[in-house]
């Protein structure tokens, strides 16, 4: 606004010289028409608008020359003022004017326009069809719908205009993460919720920022989408780099079933060096151990690995390079036997394949803005809590405490299927919290145990993850902790800490 502003102010003041100039030098001959600055500027104006009455005429040389200049600018000067009022207008005065009036909508504001904001902003006005999307103006123009506005904001003139922070979100997805987080920073100092899209953890957030991982989404959806079924017991993962060590990490800590039902994993080209950023999950989860899931790292090529492939239940090819996966999916389905089910990571759907990972799938709001994961998350803590003797509040929490009720809320799906026998089940909602509830209470009359030691394993599973051991005196700078043994050694009373994963299903079922 302020720059269309001094424009205007410019070619105001050049306007008025040449109006004095005009008057200047037909003031001095006898034989002139223009005479005052009414005058010069009636003159002008029938001149620019090519009127041309013809009562008022320079006759001196110079001001038959300004009468040039004036004649010459009447379509440029008329076509900039027009082509200047529409663009503000449009640009700054029609999208302060919705906002205005729309306060009570939700409003979603991203800081850049890219491809990730476009399906997100897709994604928020199907589920959303009332809210506001603000993206700057002179960007890529790649969200399309009613609900999109642009125009350049800073965080203050937003809140401002709002008149709060309420239902006010900012989204700051670029390809620099670290310019994401000071971004998020600075608007999370002016109240404003934040989603901030880092692959690294930052540790103490403030309580209105919230971290997006791309690949944490894209390895949240698969698993939702794909459960774990019970009759699956041999895993595949063709490809460890970013994209698979993700899918194999959410794996691990989410596919945590009650003992006796375990699964192999085995995986090829772990180019991200899995194995060696978690050398305590590899242990936990060797293949000599007995009643646990087994993780098996390969180091020949897959193509030979023929008697595996055929009795696989699911191959995952997730390599990072996406071309690569389609032709691996061509030679499986061309060369190989295999009933496998077999899902790829590919950049969109495909007609005939079993893809997973496309932007518009991992760009959805419970995977960006985790509102319910949160919740669920924020109430696993007030569960604790409760039972503790030093709680602490959720906003004090760091990095790893927060990842840890997160990881237990995650499993939450999991457990209901498991009380309800129902596999397909891919959405908690209310009643299906009731309903897994009841059931816990009728199963804790003789399935306790196998209830409380599926949560031991998870937990456990969680920290092995992040490379925490057995040590009879805790220590958290050194990752040792007291109860990393198997359930059946614990004692009575830490038993039933495992309880409280179980009761938040109560909790959840309860109207709000």
């Amino acid at each position: 606004m302020k720059k269309h502003i001094k424009r205007i102010l410019v070619a105001l003041a050049i306007y008025f010289v040449l109006l004095l100039l005009l008057l200047a030098a037909e003031g001095g001959s006898p034989e002139a028409s223009i005479r005052t600055f009414g005058e010069a500027v009636w003159f002008s104006l029938i001149t620019m608008t090519t009127v041309g009455y013809g009562d008022l005429s320079p006759v001196t040389p110079a001001g038959r020359v300004i009468g040039v200049v004036f004649a010459l600018c009447s379509i440029g000067i008329l076509t900039a003022l027009i082509g200047l009022v529409i663009r503000l207008l449009s640009g700054e005065f029609l999208p302060r004017v919705r906002m205005r009036r729309g306060k009570a909508k939700r409003w979603y504001v991203f800081h850049e326009e890219n491809e990730d904001a476009a399906a997100l902003a897709r994604a928020l006005q199907k589920d959303d069809p009332d809210c506001l999307l603000i993206f700057p103006a002179g960007g890529e123009k790649l969200a399309e719908g009613p609900a999109v506005l642009r125009f350049d904001w800073t965080h203050s003139e937003l809140i401002r205009l709002r008149g709060g922070t309420q239902g006010l979100r900012f989204f700051f997805l670029g390809q620099n993460d670290w310019e994401n987080v000071s971004g998020a920073l600075a608007a999370c100092e002016c109240g404003a919720a934040c989603v901030c899209k880092s692959e690294a953890p930052i540790d103490r957030l403030s309580g209105n920022m919230e971290i997006f991982s791309p690949l944490d989404a894209m390895s949240r959806s698969y698993w939702k989408n794909h459960p774990l079924r019970s009759d699956e017991h041999c895993v595949v993962l063709l490809g460890c780099g970013e994209a698979g060590s993700a899918l194999l990490e959410r794996a691990l800590i989410t596919n945590v079933f009650e003992s006796g039902q375990n699964t192999e994993y085995h995986v090829f080209d772990d180019t991200a060096g899995f194995a060696a950023l978690h050398p305590e999950a590899v242990r936990a989860l060797s293949a000599e151990k007995t009643g646990e899931d087994a993780l098996i790292f390969h180091t020949e090529d897959w193509a030979v690995a023929r008697e595996l492939l055929q009795r696989a239940d699911r191959i995952l090819v997730a390599y990072d390079d996406e071309e690569l996966n389609f032709k691996i999916w061509e030679e499986l389905r061309t060369w190989f036997s295999t009933a496998a089910a077999l899902h790829v990571r590919l950049p969109e759907r495909v007609p005939g394949i079993e893809s997973f990972g496309g932007r518009d799938e991992n760009m959805r709001p419970e995977f960006v803005i985790k509102d319910e994961i949160n919740r669920k998350a924020r109430l696993m803590n007030d569960i604790y809590n409760e039972a503790s003797g030093s709680p602490t509040p959720w906003e004090e929490l760091g990095s790893f405490m927060r990842q840890s009720n997160i990881a237990a809320a995650d499993h939450l799906i999991v457990k209901a299927r498991f009380l309800l026998q129902d596999e397909t089940l891919t959405e908690l909602s209310r009643a299906d919290c009731a309903r897994a509830y009841a059931r816990y209470r009728e199963f804790c009359v003789d399935r306790a145990d196998r209830m409380l030691e599926m949560e031991h394993r998870r937990w456990m599973r969680f920290y092995q993850m992040f490379n925490w051991k057995y040590d009879p005196v805790r220590n958290d700078e050194k990752r040792r902790h007291p109860m990393l043994v198997p359930y059946k050694e614990l004692a009575e009373s830490e038993r039933k800490k495992d309880a409280f994963a179980w009761e938040i299903l109560g909790r959840l079922s309860e109207k709000e």
